[in-house]
């Protein structure tokens, strides 16, 4: 199966994408893109910058995509599959690592007869998904400026518009690590290190996407919840572009 590794990162975690591209190349030699984050507020680091296009350099197909300005973890993985070559793509947090017992390229195939998703392990760190399968339920909302929650989000279109759970597979030799390495310059949420603005952007607030309803359904909240704002096609090109890219 061809497929592209999608990895998000940013300048406090250097040491764990390292590691990850090191482990990666050992068993694969596909394509590698990483999404270097700003730091908020900042100017981007020129010693942070040199060592991610030395760590680049060091290894074939790995192709680093830099975001000068912070930007939230939807755009991040949006810009990742967009810009694969290959329609599957496995996307990986950088705190992920990824043991010498990987069976992926054995196992995985087997689960890929149609374009969908799949959280490995049940966790958004690491997912499988097709690129067509994204332009149809519609890409990660980019509303979602920071970190956390655009997975509820998404989960919950998947259940409004498949009437379908998100998939889950086991695949041995992935450790979720589940850093707490965070920019301390974000306002999180009270006891969380994901993004305060994304958590009131999902649900309970007047300005909020959704909101508690009976009539509605729970998806991934702990209560039934409706939309009270629609989604657009943020990328309506890109269905054009995978259709016609093969006839220039």
């Amino acid at each position: 199966m061809n497929y592209s590794v999608c990895i998000t990162t940013f300048s406090l975690r250097f040491h764990f994408i390292e590691k990850l591209v090191g482990q990666i190349r050992s068993f694969t030699d596909c394509d590698i893109l990483i999404a270097i984050n700003g730091d908020y507020k900042s100017e981007f680091d020129e010693k942070y910058r040199k060592k991610i296009l030395k760590l680049c350099s060091e290894y074939k197909k790995v192709f680093p995509i830099f975001f000068p300005e912070q930007r939230g973890l939807s755009k991040l993985w949006n810009t990742l599959i967009i810009h694969s070559k290959n329609d599957w793509c496995l996307v990986l947090n950088d705190d992920v690592e990824i043991t010498g017992d990987y069976v992926f390229e054995t196992t995985i195939p087997t689960f890929c007869s149609t374009p969908t998703i799949f959280r490995i392990n049940g966790s958004m760190s690491h997912f499988l998904i097709h690129k067509n399968f994204l332009h149809d339920l519609g890409y990660f909302d980019e509303r979602f400026l920071g970190f956390g929650s655009e997975d509820s989000d998404f989960a919950w279109r998947h259940i409004e518009k498949y009437n379908l759970q998100l998939c889950d597979i086991n695949v041995h030799g992935f450790i979720n690590i589940v850093s707490d390495i965070k920019d301390e310059k974000i306002i999180n949420s009270l006891g969380s290190k994901y993004t305060a603005f994304n958590q009131s952007f999902l649900c309970c607030y007047e300005h909020s996407k959704y909101k508690p309803d009976e009539n509605g359904f729970a998806g991934w909240f702990p209560f039934p919840v409706i939309k009270k704002i629609d989604d657009i096609q943020q990328y309506p090109y890109e269905s054009f572009f995978m259709e016609h890219k093969n006839k220039i």
